[in-house]
């Protein structure tokens, strides 16, 4: 739905940060020109979150999560963004006036739901009715799920091609049934039920609002389990099983244990075992980790413990990882599923195996690769060491890294130094093609040049300062997280910092944030602070520039590589207008 840019500011205007947020956090107390309070989306003893009402935004310095007020109200109902701009509309008064395109998607999405949540109910009734769903119920008795269970989650048996005839009678369309991933239509025109003889599980969303199913064979079908294909209303790579039912549980204990399937999520939050989520039959997605970031301090990922679970295991560890979340991992009996773990073991042993035998990431991945590797060998250590490197290049987390790195040093008998000096080529490889002198430049530089950007940035969030903006062009940035910001800038010279922050990725969000809390403003002045930080920046990128010729200038006059006489000549007009920018200032 589009919302004119006009509204949105109108209702975030009108919807006092600082009172919104103390509604559902009694304890938000003004400090100072801030207002304070323990952070309502992580545990924590001294207070970190703050809000700044005369910017409109509020920020965690414990766990980075910042917002406008929008943001703040998705995040505390786990409601989409539209959802918390017509809450904050009506509490403001203020009416949104919806064009008709956007009402008629509105009422399409909406019919989806309606179906979808018929789907469920009469899958269901059929499951605790249907003379036919005996089968199911008798696989259900058998796998231990108890009535209160069965009522939880909905579960449903799918009589064949009983859904179609009963939605037809109903008045909905063969098309509209398409629409919400119930059938399909082949190519001879005939329409057929993916849920045909199948143990249903319906899939909810983080609203509790049913949005696809999933499906267990009770017969003789080739797939075992089946879902239902992608909608307007779902995604399998942003939503996971059994969130919805555990949301209670994760209020108080912050811990998800991502399963594989419907049965083992089922089973698991059966034996009171809070936090057991699953993926949609997919591969793990970057999406489902934050997912799951957003509600668990401590994550366990749970996966079978053949060789396919390992693999999916080490996937998932990967992706964790790669978007800077903590895991570890547990590991069952070959060939045991957790329900059937839980059956026959029950959920102290359970709760036992997740609190005390439990690996961190590093640990799992040194046992799996060194048991592909002869470690007696030299080329099999070797081997082993530049596996376990290459899953450490893919943490951001410079203490993780150090940490890893002294377990793989431990776990090999390999020096730290020499894994080090390896592993500095791996992220040298991962970004740029550069030598290990140049990395260790780089690093520094960049970080100086960064910093005298954010600083331009802090100076153009003052709204006296927003002129400045068309002084600059986007070449002028390196950094691309703040060419993103003077983007907006550009576009829109008003633009308030709580705008900016709405329309921000999580991890560009919380960067934003802190330049945001920093930002204060600008007296006396204007151009000549303006004239000062464009003349640092630019002498900082002439000396970056240089540095980076340098080393190769330092082997030509070695005789270590032949002469190039336009490099010589770039570096020395790069010295001289270095030294012309020192003069300048």
């Amino acid at each position: 739905m589009a919302i004119s840019d006009h509204i949105i500011d109108q209702i975030r205007t009108s919807s006092s940060i600082e009172y919104v947020i103390q509604e559902y956090v009694p304890d938000l107390k003004k400090s100072g020109k801030n207002w304070k309070c323990c952070c309502p989306f992580h545990s924590e003893k001294t207070p970190s979150f703050v809000v700044s009402p005369e910017k409109g935004i509020f920020r965690c310095f414990g766990c980075g999560v910042a917002g406008d007020v929008f943001k703040f109200v998705m995040l505390i109902e786990n409601i989409p963004w539209i959802e918390a701009v017509r809450k904050l509309a009506q509490k403001s008064g203020i009416t949104i006036e919806e064009r008709k395109e956007d009402k008629i998607a509105l009422s399409e999405k909406a019919k989806i739901f309606e179906l979808l949540e018929n789907a469920a109910r009469f899958y269901h009734r059929c499951f605790i009715e249907s003379k036919s769903a005996q089968i199911a119920r008798d696989y259900s008795k058998e796998r231990g799920l108890s009535q209160e269970t069965i009522q939880k989650f909905m579960i449903g048996y799918a009589p064949k091609g009983k859904l179609l005839e009963s939605a037809l009678k109903k008045g909905y369309s063969y098309e509209e049934l398409v629409k919400a991933g119930l059938v399909t239509k082949t190519e001879s025109g005939m329409f057929f039920e993916y849920m045909s003889d199948r143990l249903v599980f319906p899939i909810l969303d983080i609203q509790g609002r049913v949005v696809a199913f999933g499906g267990r064979t009770l017969t003789n079908q080739k797939t075992k389990y089946l879902n239902t294909p992608e909608t307007a209303v779902y995604s399998k790579s942003a939503n996971l099983y059994g969130l919805f039912q555990t949301l209670p549980d994760l209020k108080k204990d912050k811990r998800i244990i991502l399963l594989e399937g419907y049965m083992d999520v089922v089973m698991t939050q059966q034996y009171g075992i809070s936090g057991a989520v699953a993926s949609l039959g997919t591969s793990f997605t970057a999406q489902q980790a934050k997912l799951i970031a957003r509600y668990a301090e401590d994550i366990i990922v749970l996966f079978d413990s053949d060789d396919a679970g390992r693999t999916a295991t080490q996937r998932a560890l990967e992706i964790f990882a790669e978007n800077d979340i903590t895991s570890r991992t547990v590991s069952l009996p070959e060939g045991v599923d957790p329900d059937e773990y839980l059956l026959e073991h029950g959920e102290k042993s359970f709760d036992d195996l997740i609190n005390k035998k439990s690996k961190s990431a590093i640990d799992f991945m040194t046992d799996r690769i060194t048991g592909f590797n002869d470690l007696k060998k030299s080329g099999g250590k070797a081997k082993a060491a530049s596996a376990l490197l290459d899953f450490v290049v893919k943490n951001k987390n410079t203490i993780t890294q150090r940490e890893y790195i002294r377990e793989i040093s431990q776990r090999l008998n390999l020096e730290e130094e020499i894994l080090w000096q390896e592993f500095k080529k791996r992220k040298i490889f991962k970004t740029e093609n550069i030598t290990k002198q140049d990395l260790l430049i780089k690093d520094k530089k960049d970080k100086e040049e960064n910093i005298l950007e954010e600083e331009m940035i802090k100076f153009l969030l003052s709204q006296d300062c927003r002129n400045f903006a068309g002084k600059l062009d986007g070449e002028f940035w390196t950094s691309e997280k703040c060419r993103k910001i003077y983007g907006f800038f550009k576009e829109k010279k008003d633009v308030a910092a709580a705008e900016i922050l709405s329309k921000l990725e999580d991890d560009d969000a919380g960067w934003f944030s802190g330049l945001v809390m920093e930002a204060t403003a600008k007296t006396g002045d204007l151009q000549e602070i303006f004239d000062s930080l464009y003349r640092d920046i630019q002498a900082e990128k002439l000396k970056n520039a240089r540095k980076r010729l340098e080393k190769e200038i330092l082997l030509m006059t070695d005789g270590k590589i032949p002469v190039d006489a336009e490099k010589i000549k770039e570096y020395n007009l790069l010295t001289s207008k270095i030294k012309g920018s020192g003069k300048n200032k």
